[in-house]
């Protein structure tokens, strides 16, 4: 079964072209959409449409800041988000858990399993 994965970068950016063609010329385990938007709003309805398994982002994309990673991860729930420094070779995994708090306990478990 193929995962789909939502490439966000710089549109001219080289590096989100070396990404893309990883995953399409090494592997046909992953379905590639890629982002044409330019603003956030129309980046996040973009994300939506495609319903990916899984965000890439290019740490250098102006989507990279962190209110715009915040946005997506309370927007777009359940779907891991992958930053990617070309700078570093680094990949940050993020994943957003939402849990409700209705006792202090819920807190102090919380904390545990952090």
């Amino acid at each position: 079964m193929e995962k789909r994965c939502f490439l966000v970068g710089r549109t001219d950016s080289l590096f989100k072209q070396l990404v893309a063609s990883l995953l399409v010329d090494l592997t046909d385990e992953f379905e590639l959409c890629e982002n044409n938007a330019v603003d956030p709003v129309e980046l996040l309805d973009e994300i939506k449409d495609a319903r990916p398994d899984m965000i890439l982002l290019e740490e250098l994309s102006p989507f990279s800041e962190d209110s715009m990673l915040t946005h997506l991860l309370i927007n777009i729930p359940n779907v891991p988000v992958i930053v990617i420094s070309e700078d570093s070779n680094f990949m940050h995994i993020v994943r957003r858990e939402t849990r409700q708090l209705t006792s202090s306990n819920d807190l102090i478990e919380t904390l545990h399993l952090v």
